[in-house]
């Protein structure tokens, strides 16, 4: 195969930019960016920083919240030759430091909401010495020697003819860090042909077409990120919000005619309680895609009911960015309450297995580890050999999840490794515990974890937010005991009124746990 026809996202957001010149790409509130828009744009940027001296491959980290600029440095970057380090906004200064010093990232480009941020994180990374500021007071008062300038005046400077780099399909383009659940997060590198595959398999996965208006509310550096590469090569319209709120979410699928929208579990809820009390028009609505944590069954109804046969799961991760299985809208039978359990089936780029410890296929309906191939997986960790080594395995991704895959091919997920309590010597899987709790009327949401325990070494614990004011701990006790094995029952239940995630979104157990075994010598990661 020549070099010239591996797939580069270069070449592609190239094409896709001149073909949709006229059409909306980016719409932010009454900010309306066309695709000659952001061409114009994003030439102008590539060129100002090639001609500043980045080299190819170099690091770029983007600190900003939801806004048409995010798009414009994104393109910018793939047709640079150069690498993106996107950090979502939700992160503390420690993380934003961290992943930046991880990615050895020359340059930053910052919003303004994140000026003292920057004045902390910036002096403590040693490779930054270059920051773009969207929006920045032009004295940032920062401790160092930095090239500082603001992005309207590298759009203004810069040659309205995109630079002409070696880019090929092997080119670093991202640098895309893990949530950092299980300790410190990782770097994981991407090529330009990873992320152009990837963008072509958001987009026929997900069903993405080109008269789709595209809702975004869930931050750009994360998944809607890759929802939005995989809008941009069908010509799509992407209104962006920064923040989620339902009644917003709502009033702007009904008058911006939002056919496509991506959209967390929790959210999805408070759309759906929205929904129960008033009325929006929701005809337009094809799509919606939910991931990041599987939906209450008994929700997922309520959502067929009221929005009709739109639901789309994804699961995946950065490692194979986003997508490793989906369960389209016709898997999606409310009477099936078995298949609405699953992540679905593979898609069409990605190969999946279930392993035992000893790596051999385990047989349909039996657990073990979720181990994933796809055209579009990671290179490796950048600048950690040892993990890579440890995670693949002849272009295999262990992916860390304990699942199984029925007879028909569907992927169940059963745990993550590192959530499995071993209580008594038995294996309890929490995902299992957690899917019949939150079935109880008096449950709103729940995570199960293990907890130290003298006589069983870890005992299973619930902790749940309730639906009303209060939940009756033996009411649910007795309600698992009637569904689950007696080592399955959760042995105490905590009420809190919300459960820690990470800035992804996910659950985040590791701080849940924290509490219970920091005086314990056993870690869990």
């Amino acid at each position: 195969m020549s070099e010239q026809s591996i797939p580069t996202l270069k070449r592609l957001y190239e094409s896709v930019l001149r073909r949709y010149e006229a059409v909306p790409a980016v719409v932010f509130g009454d900010e309306v960016l066309t695709y000659g828009d952001l061409d114009d744009d994003s030439s102008r940027l590539a060129s100002a920083l090639v001609d500043r001296g980045l080299r190819t491959e170099e690091r770029v980290g983007i600190l900003l919240s939801n806004r048409p600029e995010y798009a414009v440095v994104d393109v910018a970057l793939a047709r640079a030759g150069l690498a993106k380090v996107p950090l979502n906004d939700m992160l503390s200064a420690a993380d934003i430091e961290y992943m930046l010093n991880n990615s050895d990232a020359s340059t930053l480009v910052v919003g303004a909401a994140f000026t003292e941020t920057l004045r902390s994180v910036a002096p403590n990374v040693s490779t930054l010495d270059r920051i773009i500021t969207v929006d920045a007071p032009p004295d940032l008062d920062l401790e160092g020697d930095y090239d500082v300038e603001p992005f309207e005046q590298l759009l203004e400077t810069g040659d309205p003819v995109a630079p002409d780099v070696p880019v090929s399909g092997a080119t670093l383009a991202g640098i895309f860090h893990t949530g950092g659940t299980t300790g410190d997060p990782k770097g994981v590198k991407h090529s330009q042909e990873n992320l152009t595959l990837n963008a072509l398999a958001h987009a026929i996965e997900l069903d993405i077409k080109p008269r789709d208006r595209l809702l975004l509310m869930t931050p750009l550096p994360h998944s809607a990120g890759l929802i939005m590469a995989g809008g941009l090569t069908q010509g799509s319209t992407h209104v962006i919000t920064q923040g989620f709120d339902a009644e917003r979410a709502l009033t702007l699928v009904e008058r911006e005619g939002i056919s496509w929208t991506f959209m967390v579990p929790t959210m999805v809820y408070r759309v759906l309680d929205l929904l129960e009390e008033g009325e929006y028009d929701t005809s337009t609505l094809e799509t919606l895609v939910y991931g990041a944590a599987p939906m209450k069954p008994d929700r997922l109804r309520d959502g067929l009911d009221e929005l009709g046969h739109v639901f789309v799961q994804l699961y995946g991760q950065y490692e194979t960015p986003d997508l490793i299985t989906v369960l389209p809208k016709a898997a999606h039978d409310p009477d099936d309450e078995e298949r609405l359990s699953s992540c679905g089936l593979p898609t069409t780029m990605c190969e999946v297995k279930v392993v035992d410890d000893s790596g051999a296929q385990v047989p349909p309906g039996q657990p073990g580890e979720i181990m994933a191939r796809a055209a579009y997986s990671m290179e490796g960790y950048y600048e950690m050999p040892e993990r890579t080594a440890e995670t693949m395995d002849d272009g295999w991704i262990h992916t860390g999840d304990i699942g199984k895959m029925d007879a028909d091919g569907y992927l169940y997920i059963v745990d993550r490794d590192s959530d499995v309590i071993i209580s008594g010597g038995m294996n309890v899987y929490s995902v299992t515990v957690e899917e019949v709790a939150q079935t109880h009327e008096q449950v709103a949401n729940v995570a199960v974890i293990g907890v130290p325990d003298g006589e069983w070494g870890e005992a299973v614990k619930a902790v749940i937010v309730p639906e009303g004011d209060t939940v009756n701990r033996t009411d649910v006790r007795s309600f698992c005991a009637d569904r689950l094995a007696a080592y399955e029952v959760p042995k105490s239940i905590d009420v809190v009124e919300e459960l820690p995630t990470t800035p992804y979104g996910k659950l985040d157990k590791k701080r849940l746990r924290e509490p219970y075994w920091e005086t314990e010598s056993r870690e869990i990661s």
